[in-house]
């Protein structure tokens, strides 16, 4: 229960961070790379475009919170295991 929690407060601070222009930092680019996909196999197990995905790996795009939700799912992590501030948090 405390895992939904927490996941649901990381929703949220993503929400937040996208509505308040905070331009997010994240590290899909090593996470894909360390299962062996390239941008065109994550595109398709995310039912996204590769460009949405070169997007998101370059900084020009963040993502929706449902995207996030399913980026961490597939990896097997939260999703601020991907996704961070500036600060790094």
């Amino acid at each position: 229960m405390l895992d939904i929690f927490f996941e649901l407060t990381i929703l949220v601070y993503v929400k937040d961070a996208l509505h308040g222009g905070l331009a997010l930092k994240n590290c899909l680019e090593e996470k894909r790379k360390e299962k062996g996909m390239s941008q065109e196999d994550l595109a398709n197990a995310l039912e996204v475009s590769r460009q949405t995905i070169n997007s998101l790996e370059n900084g020009r795009y963040n993502p929706s919170i449902l995207l996030a939700y399913k980026i961490a799912r597939l990896f097997g992590c939260l999703i601020e295991d991907i996704f961070f501030d500036e600060e790094g948090n």
